[in-house]
């Protein structure tokens, strides 16, 4: 048992932010399943975002830290632990985290000023999707392999966006956490457009160019892979705001390709 507290306790102090925030996630969800045994779940009310958030000002934050679906929770988990990662390869942890947040804060606001229903807001996912929706403008081609299966990150996007579609107009009354993806969409959005200018659509519809000889690589590509390494290893040291505006270029003109 100690054995046990020493590795969580190890793992939690070397773990980045994005990490610390799985493990909330997990350590909260649990809560909620002990508090139910009691019958106490209602303690998530004071948490989850509702009309009546100004009774709860922080709820705007703290919806997105509770979940009482086990396959959503993880799904979600999945999503965010992908995102996050990919993301502070690239920027270091504090941009990601900005990203995440004002997801969150736009999707509490989206559904607070949209939804007409009458239940709360839960669960990270507008947060998550702004993650994606970053990368979908960052690296919409970027390749995804499970196995012996490949397919281009874009259309993981495009089925998470036509399910929110679907589910959008499906009832009478638009679903809230839908419409709070609406918000992380957005977010995702403005932080691209923040940093590179306008998205260049039509990246999306570029086939990759496959290599039949990926052995024979010229010595401009070994150059150029090693500047996106010395750029990469900058930024893990000391923030892509440590970048100057050459290298933030040098560096997305990479990630187009």
């Amino acid at each position: 048992m100690e054995s046990l507290y020493s590795n969580i306790s190890y793992r939690l102090r070397n773990s980045n932010a994005f990490e610390k925030i799985i493990f909330l996630n997990i350590g909260l969800y649990i809560s909620y399943l002990i508090l139910e045994l009691f019958s106490l779940s209602y303690i998530n009310e004071y948490f989850a975002l509702t009309s009546d958030y100004l009774y709860n000002p922080w709820s705007i934050i703290t919806y997105a830290f509770i979940h009482e679906g086990f396959y959503e929770l993880i799904f979600m988990l999945i999503l965010f632990y992908y995102s996050s990662s990919k993301l502070i390869n690239l920027y270091g942890e504090k941009i990601p985290l900005r990203i995440f947040f004002t997801g969150i804060i736009i999707g509490g606001l989206f559904f607070l000023l949209f939804y007409n229903g009458n239940g709360p807001l839960i669960g990270s996912s507008a947060g998550t999707y702004a993650l994606l929706f970053f990368m979908l403008c960052y690296m919409p081609n970027h390749l995804i392999k499970i196995s012996f299966i490949k397919f281009e990150f874009k259309y993981i996007m495009f089925l998470l966006f036509f399910m929110d579609i679907i589910r959008l107009f499906a009832n009478k009354t638009p679903d809230g956490g839908v419409i709070a993806h609406l918000g992380g969409y957005l977010a995702g959005f403005y932080h691209y457009t923040s940093l590179y200018g306008i998205v260049d659509f039509k990246r999306f519809y570029n086939k990759r160019r496959k290599s039949r000889n990926k052995k024979n690589k010229s010595p401009a590509d070994f150059s150029r892979q090693k500047k996106i390494d010395i750029i990469l290893d900058k930024i893990s040291k000391s923030g892509y705001d440590s970048l100057s505006k050459s290298e933030k270029e040098y560096l997305f003109k990479s990630g187009k390709k």
